[in-house]
């Protein structure tokens, strides 16, 4: 029977489970909706987990009436959202999103009492609200009896392999986004965590990505047809899973997604502690392929306010494509994400020689046009469909293909 490889993508607004041949094609997909709640602000970790199990379980159903047999799994995740659990692993408290406003007063006290320079030196992290950290702390602060019950924190993709195969671990993708790794050591700061006053022993071990975390219990077989045994792989962060997918992984290369936001990917050898990349508040993180590092931006909203304008017409997109005012709105986003794009580059310090462009807004024929345009180098748009599913499929041991593009006329 031949293999496959399974890769997750849980998202701010959908889930996906996807299975990919040796060469990297899709062969099987399910997406279901994220259950969020409060106004996209937060979701129940207890309902995102049956929402993943009735994916995978699709995705199986499917695999199985063609005769496929998975070979390993492997989750990507939305980067700053933790999981609370008791001592018996169960979820105590709704996941915070990255949408999640709520957090302002505890970002503005780790300002003052732990440092926005001292956080930078170790974790090359600005300190802003969505981060993990500053999301404990919102529980400390306003739910201080389920913050005592907190036993362990997990980031999202953490928190469906533990369900699957019953253990815990991060990778240093995930670790990254919680403003208490430190990323030039590759694990947690000591010294970060006292300062919070936040007990280490809730954090899970740190493993590099596509390091094999357990094996699919027979309870999580049972819930989502998975067979027992097969190996769970660390995935990672979502936006450097696809980053792996699409070969984004020297310096040099720029991953530009355009979604509802539109989010500029640099990988870098190695973080820096200072310059113009700390001194603008740029994040940086682990990347999946080890020892790489990048720094990453984004505008926002990104293609989102394209859409805004788009629905605020009355027009479908078709018709909507055809209007000043499309062309208009895709110039103006086109000329944001090249100054921004010129910025970050500067920044780091490292030319540009490859744009490769991902995400819903690569369908926009106006705004590739203007992109274009204003750009010296020819824009590749990627051809490979689910990238972060992709990419944690290759983690999962998928052998994958790297980057399939295509280059739009410059004519």
């Amino acid at each position: 029977m031949t293999s496959v490889w399974i890769g997750l993508d849980i998202g701010t607004t959908g889930l996906k489970a996807a299975a990919f041949g040796r060469r990297g094609e899709l062969v099987a997909l399910r997406v279901e909706p994220t259950p969020l709640q409060l106004g996209g602000a937060e979701f129940d970790a207890g309902r995102l987990w049956s929402a993943a199990a009735a994916a995978i379980r699709s995705v199986i159903d499917e695999l199985t009436d063609r005769g496929l047999v998975p070979s390993g799994i492997a989750c990507a995740s939305i980067g700053e959202t933790g999981v609370a659990l008791d001592d018996r692993g169960e979820p105590l408290y709704p996941c915070s999103t990255w949408l999640d406003p709520r957090m302002d007063q505890q970002a503005q006290w780790w300002r003052h009492q732990v440092g926005e320079e001292v956080t930078a030196q170790i974790t090359a992290l600005p300190v802003r609200p969505k981060f993990g950290a500053i999301k404990l702390l919102w529980l400390r602060d306003h739910h201080t009896d389920i913050f005592d019950r907190i036993r362990h924190w997990l980031q999202v993709a953490d928190f469906v392999a533990f369900r699957l195969c019953g253990q815990m671990a991060t990778d240093h993708s995930l670790a990254s986004r919680t403003l208490l790794f430190d990323l030039d050591r590759r694990r947690w700061s000591a010294s970060l965590l006292a300062a919070a006053d936040i007990e280490p022993s809730i954090l899970p071990a740190v493993v590099p990505s596509g390091t094999k975390v357990g094996e699919v219990s027979t309870v999580a077989a049972q819930q989502t047809g998975l067979p027992i045994g097969l190996p769970v792989m660390a995935g990672g962060q979502d936006h450097v899973c696809a980053a792996l997918a699409l070969g984004v992984t020297e310096p040099g290369t720029l991953l530009d997604s355009i979604g509802t936001a539109e989010a500029f990917f640099f990988p870098t050898r190695e973080p820096t502690y200072q310059g113009p990349v700390v001194d603008a508040g740029i994040p940086q993180g682990a990347h999946v392929v080890g020892g790489r590092s990048y720094a990453m931006w984004g505008l926002n909203p990104g293609g989102g306010r394209i859409e805004e304008v788009r629905r605020a017409s009355g027009l479908e997109w078709g018709e909507f494509l055809l209007t000043d005012q499309a062309r208009r709105e895709s110039e103006s986003l086109a000329a944001d994400a090249d100054d921004a794009i010129g910025w970050i580059a500067a920044a780091v310090r490292t030319p540009i020689t490859r744009h490769i462009v991902t995400g819903g807004g690569a369908r926009n024929p106006l705004l590739m046009a203007a992109k274009q345009a204003l750009s010296t180098l020819p824009i590749e748009v990627s051809g490979v469909p689910q990238a972060a599913c992709l990419g944690a499929a290759m983690l999962a041991g998928c052998p994958g293909v790297g980057l399939r593009t295509t280059t739009p006329d410059r004519s």
